[in-house]
């Protein structure tokens, strides 16, 4: 199994300075300890209990800090760019990080992102498919002509290509069976959220792995994120993180979230999503996952709002030093899905 960690939204009190010092310190604390994965969220205008960097530049700006870590965009709303700039930014990222992206990607639910920027949200899934296809066609390096509902090109050639041929991995967030068993169809992977519970995986991923076979492919294991904390006890790691995960999830409510329900009390959200307790009981969660999905790529969220950062530390540090080296010796080395 390969781990890496997720950076999301922080309480928009915080000083952005001392956020950005604690994003890198973070990272490097990953770095430092055997992870080999960063990942970004993206929504736009969080305001005012919520605020958020940019995946890109953040991604950019971690690079030279974790040489050798992938790099993935968690998810990143491709229905509010245009493919062009997207395909570019991209392809300097992978060549940044010595090919070490991971693309991934979602059609977005937010009213007021899709208003803001203009775009009729009616069109989200027919934009994000078109513009992957425009993505991988300028990827290639050769002069490409597109015409389609939403972009146009004529004769134009983007430069330089990625690093990963023929691209960077594509992965897809999907919140309903249905959105899950179309991922097959575009992308290359599924990216199964931490707001995911292990009922709603148990009824989808038949159906991503029947779309799978309906595209001659096979299922190579589960792109996973999920909540993660570490002490000496459960009830030590429920107490740091209760607050803010209720705190978080009753927000993904109130944007209006799709899926299942998340204006619940903790006891009922922890259920089947949250990863939690001493090194050993983590070891045991973590695995029941590789056993029962085929997970074989893991990350975490490890901060809530509220809670001290000296906590996330550890629940970073401890992962690394008491939990990976368990997990590997239990799960056979592979190469990224």
């Amino acid at each position: 199994m390969r781990f890496g960690i997720e950076f999301g939204s922080y309480p928009a009190d915080l000083d952005p300075a001392e956020v950005c010092e604690q994003v890198s310190l973070r990272a490097q604390v990953a770095y430092k300890n055997d992870f080999e994965g960063l990942f970004v969220a993206q929504h736009y205008l969080t305001g005012p209990d919520a605020a958020i960097l940019q995946s890109i530049p953040l991604l950019a700006y971690l690079a030279a800090q974790v040489p050798g870590m992938y790099l993935g965009t968690s998810i990143f709303l491709l229905p509010l760019h245009h493919p062009v700039m997207v395909a570019e930014y991209i392809s300097t990222l992978d060549n940044l990080s010595g090919g070490k992206v991971l693309f991934g990607v979602g059609q977005g639910y937010r009213e007021n992102e899709f208003d803001s920027f203009g775009i009729d949200k009616r069109q989200r899934r027919s934009r994000l498919v078109e513009g992957l296809s425009v993505i991988r066609k300028l990827w290639t390096g050769e002069p490409v002509t597109f015409h389609g509902e939403h972009f146009h090109l004529d004769n134009v050639m983007s430069l330089p290509t990625p690093v990963q041929r023929p691209g960077p991995p594509i992965l897809m967030g999907a919140d309903t069976v249905k959105t899950v068993a179309r991922v097959p169809q575009v992308a290359d992977h599924w990216i199964a959220s931490r707001r995911h519970s292990k009922s709603f995986l148990r009824q989808a991923l038949p159906e991503y792995k029947a779309a799978l076979e309906r595209q001659g492919r096979s299922y190579r294991g589960l792109f996973i994120f999920r909540d993660l904390c570490i002490a000496n006890t459960t009830r030590e790691a429920e107490e740091r993180i209760k607050e803010g995960y209720e705190r978080r999830y009753r927000r993904y409510q109130q944007w209006g979230q799709p899926g299942e329900r998340y204006d619940l009390n903790f006891d009922e959200l922890k259920r089947d999503r949250l990863i939690l307790g001493s090194p050993a009981e983590v070891v045991e969660q973590v695995m029941a996952y590789h056993e029962e999905f085929g997970a074989e790529v893991m990350w975490f969220m490890v901060d809530w709002p509220g809670m001290d950062p000296r906590f996330t530390l550890e629940t970073i540090e401890r992962f690394g030093k008491e939990v990976i080296p368990r997990i590997k010796r239990l799960t056979p080395e592979c190469p990224l899905p």
